[in-house]
């Protein structure tokens, strides 16, 4: 019994050494080939994003969206949360509810920078309108559908289309005034996006194309009301339950 205890310690510290030297020595393209998942963990070791997830496209769809939501995680903490919308939008959107505080901090991050109240952000906004259409197209077919969650990614695509559509009217001259009408529009969402950082771009669109009527802004944002009806977020299917 003494001696198969050993033999066993010895396999096992053997085991180990050979684990430390195959991630030391072992080339990793052929690591691909005996063993994909332990290269795959490898390569985020050495921060090799790109070869990682050209390597998990190889595999499928799951195994894929593993490691985009480590590098999407990894990009946010790294501040570039932009390149994480942009990693979303050339993979997908799954609806997967291990994922839901990926996109939510991808929201807040976007509505809550700088430098997002003009014409030259309008990829940005229209990036991130794209993610979330995609993830509540994929969250009707889900188990998720028509829960609080959904409900509240569906308001988070309003938002980002309507932030998408007043980038774009202020490309254009003509548009000023459904650009000023789409920030007032925006206030009515402030239980979700900085309410200050909203009024502010709202207040100042307003005076500067003769919507504020003097009063408090507040009382503005009836005057603002066809909008919805103008530019209404992209249609998802619905899911009606029915087989």
């Amino acid at each position: 019994m003494g001696l198969r205890r050993q033999a066993c310690t010895r396999n096992y510290l053997l085991f180990v050494i050979l684990s430390v030297c195959a991630r030391t020595f072992f080339p990793l393209f052929q690591l691909v080939g005996v063993d994909v998942m332990a290269a795959l963990d490898m390569y985020v070791e050495r921060e090799q994003w790109e070869k990682c997830l050209e390597t998990a496209a190889k595999q499928n769809y799951k195994v894929l969206h593993k490691y985009v939501a480590l590098y999407a995680t990894h990009l946010i903490q790294e501040g570039s949360w932009d390149k994480a919308v942009a990693l979303y939008v050339q993979h997908g959107t799954p609806a997967n509810s291990q994922n839901f505080n990926i996109y939510k901090r991808l929201f807040v991050e976007m509505v809550n920078v700088a430098g997002m109240n003009n014409a030259e952000a309008y990829s940005s906004w229209a990036d991130l309108r794209d993610l979330l259409f995609n993830l509540c197209e994929n969250l009707v077919k889900s188990s998720d559908a028509n829960t609080p969650a959904h409900e509240e990614f569906e308001t988070m695509l309003l938002v980002s289309h309507y932030y998408a559509t007043r980038a774009a009217a202020q490309s254009i001259k003509q548009l000023d005034t459904v650009a000023a009408k789409l920030s007032i529009s925006l206030l009515r969402h402030t239980d979700i996006i900085p309410a200050d950082k909203a009024f502010y771009e709202a207040g100042t669109a307003a005076k500067v194309r003769g919507l504020w009527g003097g009063g408090p802004l507040r009382a503005q944002v009836h005057c603002a009301k066809d909008v919805q009806a103008q530019f209404p977020a992209p249609p998802v299917e619905t899911n009606t339950g029915n087989a």
